[in-house]
């Protein structure tokens, strides 16, 4: 049987309780607890844990094993879901926070929401307590929006549901795009890995069987493969160079992506990289559409919705285009559409995000309007990734046998030369 985290209400007590308990499937345990009298707000599985480190795995696919000094969008999006479940269950919202401190495995995360039930305490609303300097790194500003949005139109239950929406397609584009990274990322790790041990293995494994005196007679006459093995052999510390390199370019990168201009550069740079760079603007796009639909079904003006997704897009050329929007609309009055029409971001978003914002803002349905190719760029994402992902495979197998092919080669290449020798 497997094991489950309920929260539930016993019947004259309307204070919520948690409990783990073990069922053949959530329907039965579903029953068994209305059996019991009890009112039911949450079921979660809980093999390896709590109701939210269970979450947690689901929705990273991966136990987080690193020293935790900020938020996941996966732990706000657990937050977020238990949250709603029993704010619609009447549940009161400093009893929530409560219980989210206690099933909160993230110390960084658990501090902040003690402060907020502080807040909560001295009769702060919850989108005021979030705000406070404490707190304020843990809930991103789209986060804090969307709740204010949420308490002041007495529909704090919809602006959840549709921030756990965007949170959850952001956890998932942020998997993609990781898985999408990693494969070739590990591939380049085991291609040294193999050029490494051929290079200490086989020098000295030639030398034992020819004699070292042979082979330097001959050296001059040997297949260029296998002098640069015997050069890796006798400079070993060439081995260090790639790894050193490698790490030097990730530190450069990051640092460049800190700063404006460079962050503009490396993003275009990394637009023309193969398979990868078309993917990871997809999934920006797909995060842009997403989060500009959600804020306008929560209530949030455009132009201060351009401003929340600016911060988290993930993509220099998107956000410095939405910056110049948002400058357009609030100096010259334009539409949003007119702005994103104009020439100036013509190249950053294709001609079917232009023509549905358009067709939404003239119709007034741009929630409605805007949705429906959010789908359809992350379905043709996903389609890429896949795609990337098949081709890689073959990829690595060409760069693989290219790379041990000519060793092959030059092994029996230099046997040849080396019996020739002799025999003269």
């Amino acid at each position: 049987m497997a094991k489950y985290g309920v929260i539930y209400r016993e019947a004259g007590n309307p204070k919520p309780k948690q409990t783990i308990m073990e069922s053949f499937g959530e329907s039965y345990l579903r029953a068994e607890c209305e059996g019991k009298g009890w009112e039911v707000l949450l079921i979660r599985s809980a093999e390896n844990g709590g109701v939210m480190a269970r979450l947690n795995r689901m929705l990273t696919g991966k136990l987080q094993l690193r020293i935790r000094l900020g938020v996941s969008t996966a732990e706000l999006c657990m937050f977020c879901e238990v949250m709603r479940a029993l704010y619609m269950a009447g549940v009161q919202m400093l009893q929530i926070v409560e219980m989210c401190i206690e099933e909160e495995g993230n110390p960084w995360f658990r501090k902040r929401l003690v402060v907020v039930q502080e807040l909560l305490r001295t009769g702060d609303d919850l989108s005021t307590a979030m705000s406070d300097p404490r707190c304020v790194k843990a809930f991103p500003r789209l986060m804090r929006e969307t709740v204010r949005i949420g308490e002041a139109n007495g529909r704090l239950g919809d602006s959840l549901a549709r921030l756990i929406t965007t949170f959850k397609r952001a956890v998932e584009t942020k998997r993609e795009t990781i898985s999408a990274m990693t494969y070739p990322a590990i591939a380049m790790i085991v291609f040294f890995a193999v050029g490494a041990v051929i290079s200490m293995k086989i020098p000295p494994l030639l030398r034992e069987i020819v004699g070292a005196k042979d082979i330097a007679k001959v050296y001059s006459q040997l297949p260029a493969a296998i002098r640069l093995l015997f050069y890796i052999y006798e400079h070993p510390a060439c081995l260090v160079y790639p790894p050193l390199a490698a790490a030097g370019m990730v530190f450069m990168w990051r640092i460049g992506m800190k700063y404006h201009a460079t962050r503009i550069a490396l993003t275009r740079l990394q637009r023309r990289v193969w398979m990868i760079g078309p993917l990871l603007y997809q999934f920006a796009l797909v995060r842009f559409l997403d989060m500009l639909s959600a804020n306008h079904e929560t209530g949030i003006q455009i132009s201060d919705s351009l401003l929340l997704i600016q911060g988290t897009v993930d993509d220099a050329l998107i956000e410095d285009s939405l910056g110049r929007i948002h400058d357009q609309i609030v100096t010259k009055g334009v539409s949003l559409s007119a702005a994103i029409s104009s020439p100036q971001e013509a190249d950053v978003y294709p001609g079917l995000v232009r023509q549905m914002i358009r067709a939404g803002e003239e119709s007034g349905k741009l929630a409605e309007m805007t949705r429906p190719i959010v789908d359809f760029y992350e379905e043709q994402a996903k389609a890429l990734l896949r795609r990337t992902m098949d081709m890689l495979t073959p990829v690595m197998i060409i760069l693989l046998g290219a790379m041990i092919g000519p060793v092959i080669i030059g092994v029996y290449k230099t046997l040849i030369i080396l019996s020739k020798s002799a025999a003269s």
